[in-house]
């Protein structure tokens, strides 16, 4: 019975081993919430944004380090309400903005994830995308909600993607909270 349990137990632990190898390698190409292999990521709070490339891009010709699009720069996303007589408020940004030098932007986009999109921008030959607050002046409409335990009105998260023609993709993923609506 000795003579079984010895060969039994290397076995164990040698299947043991070859999965637990399987599962590294599989987890060094993390994957981005579009689904692409994520080549660079950066996080501050609970705001993220990713780099990506799509399945079959080899990320071995890819520096992580300097991708041929860059992070989408997105400052101040801001929930206003003009009219506190109205459950209405406004979502804006400052500007948007993603370069991918020398490739051309083919789109960037604007999801409001409770909402859906509510913004497109293409591009035609030009390897920057810039979209100020003055394309959409008022912002995007949305209910301010009622008054929370925290003091404010609803907390909307967003997600803004753009794509180049590498088919690489980048994305910013944040949230904004508007003052509450109080009849």
């Amino acid at each position: 019975m000795r003579k079984l349990l010895l060969p039994f137990a290397l076995a164990l632990l040698l299947v043991f081993s070859a999965f637990g190898a399987l599962y590294v390698a599989r987890g060094q190409s993390p994957r981005g919430l579009d689904g692409g292999t994520v080549i660079n990521s950066e996080t501050l709070g609970d705001n993220t944004r990713q780099i990506t490339a799509p399945d079959g891009v080899s990320t071995d010709q890819l520096d992580p380090n300097q991708p041929n699009i860059g992070f989408i720069d997105s400052p101040t996303a801001s929930c206003v309400q003009p009219n506190s007589a109205k459950n209405e408020c406004f979502i804006n940004w400052y500007y948007l903005s993603v370069d991918a030098t020398p490739n051309y932007m083919i789109t960037m986009t604007v999801k409001l994830n409770d909402i859906g999109y509510v913004a497109r921008y293409s591009g035609f030959f030009q390897t920057s995308m810039y979209a100020p607050h003055s394309m959409v002046p008022q912002g995007y409409a949305v209910p301010c909600g009622p008054l929370h335990a925290d003091g404010w009105g609803n907390t909307y998260a967003y997600t803004v993607r753009a794509r180049d023609s590498a088919n690489l993709g980048s994305a910013n993923y944040g949230s904004v909270t508007c003052p509450a609506y109080t009849p």
